[in-house]
């Protein structure tokens, strides 16, 4: 039994190794995922009455003399262990199509536009100022990577220097990676700590918010460092074929006030309904997409999404994104199930014992690892309860959002996100290390300080 868990770990390693290496092997991330996720459920069959009897005895007792079960090994591994964790992975999957369907509405009815123009300024420090607290607040109610290719879409109608748009797509990065980290709705990552009930919404938001906006500005202070003068503003502003909006400008303030208040209100539905998160993150859809054929009248709404230019994240947002999470579902409930994170559990425990130093070994991880499947281990390696620091709303789970957010932005290739931003403003490894790296760090330590001074 000792060597099959050791090859489930080995398996799911170096998935997560190729997941994080994709610049280079370019193997699709979602592929490799769901393979390796599958695979090691096949592994764990094998040997499934073994790990059954370590993990849940008395469960599989029950269902042994359950005469209308089939009494098989794999029907109690499919039905009774496996679908825990595809459920918990549908319900984050499910709001995370609500929220990008959301966002992918407002942008085609021409709600982001005025941004453009409002962001048009002369002053470089101050254009990275208000981008980097933009995208922050947007990040905050988005997933990360819908954020990222959106400012990134903003900023490259605005800015012509290609010295400057690495400067700022790296500031986009982080300001997105940290205003997902403090609120429960910002990230996949956070919103598993939601959906696996260890924190609620408000706690969480208010232990998380001033060690990431400290962050932000440390970053931003050190970075502004790299910028002089004026930013080199594209000299004509572009738009889509005339004014092919077809909502008036206090239309798309409507839509984007019900689409921010309606994102902000999904916690409060959620505390009052008991249902799950994405039912209220269907509902405001829903109200979109009815805002939407009010204003437009008899015009079908599909139609803005081929006359419009539309944002170019196909590659990252959608079915891709949704498989590479279910598959990293898969992989990380394999490896909770045949007692490898428990043994993680118990050593970090014997030998470590800091929440502190969980936080830098997560950030560290999280520089080579993608943060959603570090984060989804170290979620089900703790059970709640378990310490003073695993309670409801403990450090340890702000602790393990906060350092997996800034620790992928150490090195931008082990997110989604980052990814992103290497395929759109195709950003130097080197210069990313030389420039960025240790600016990270000293931001990262920052924001670990007013951690520590606010707990």
């Amino acid at each position: 039994m000792l060597l099959m868990t050791l090859t489930i770990v080995a398996v799911l390693l170096t998935g997560y190794l190729l997941m994080s290496t994709m610049q280079v092997n370019h193997l699709n991330r979602a592929a490799v995922a769901m393979f390796s996720g599958v695979i090691v459920w096949v592994l764990y069959v094998f040997r499934g009455v073994d790990f059954v009897n370590l993990m849940h005895p008395a469960e599989y007792a029950a269902y042994l003399s359950d005469p209308e079960s089939k009494a098989t090994i794999g029907d109690f591994v499919a039905n009774n262990l496996m679908m825990r964790y595809v459920a918990e992975a549908c319900y984050v999957i499910l709001f995370l199509i609500a929220t990008n369907t959301i966002v992918g509405v407002m942008n085609n009815n021409g709600v982001f536009d005025s941004l453009v123009s409002w962001l048009r300024m002369r002053s470089s420090k101050l254009f990275l100022w208000v981008l980097t607290l933009l995208t922050f607040f947007i990040s905050a109610n988005v997933d990360n990577l819908t954020a990222v290719v959106l400012m990134l879409s903003i900023m490259s109608k605005i800015v012509n220097s290609h010295y400057q748009k690495v400067i700022y797509a790296s500031a986009i990065l982080v300001a997105a990676h940290l205003g997902g980290s403090f609120t429960v709705i910002g990230d996949m990552s956070s919103m598993m700590l939601w959906v696996h009930k260890v924190v609620t919404p408000a706690a969480f938001s208010q232990g998380l918010f001033l060690p990431a906006i400290a962050t932000l500005a440390a970053f931003n202070f050190l970075l502004s460092t790299m910028l002089h003068g004026k930013v080199e503003v594209i000299s004509f502003l572009h738009r889509y074929k005339g004014d092919d909006s077809f909502l008036r400008p206090w239309q798309k303030g409507v839509m984007l006030f019900v689409g921010i208040v309606g994102l902000w209100f999904i916690p409060t539905f959620s505390a009052v309904t008991h249902f799950q998160p994405f039912i209220g993150a269907l509902c405001v859809l829903a109200l979109i997409w009815l805002l939407e054929g009010v204003f437009t009248f008899k015009m079908n709404g599909n139609v803005l999404f081929v006359t419009r230019e539309r944002l170019h994240n196909t590659e990252f947002v959608g079915i891709q994104i949704i498989l590479y999470y279910l598959g990293i579902a898969l992989g990380v409930g394999a490896m909770k199930e045949c007692g490898a994170l428990d043994a993680a559990c118990n050593w970090l425990t014997q030998y470590v014992h800091n929440v502190y130093a969980y936080g830098v070994i997560t950030g560290f991880v999280s520089m080579f690892v993608d943060n959603v499947p570090f984060v989804m281990s170290g979620m089900n390696m703790f059970d709640l309860d378990a310490t003073a620091d695993t309670v409801l709303n403990g450090t340890y789970w702000q602790m393990l959002s906060f350092c997996s957010a800034i620790g992928g932005c150490l090195l931008y290739s082990s997110t989604l996100a980052g990814h992103a931003v290497v395929e759109v403003e195709n950003i130097g490894a080197g210069w990313y290390i030389r420039k960025i790296l240790w600016r990270v760090l000293i931001a990262w330590a920052v924001g670990m300080l007013v951690f520590w001074a606010i707990h």
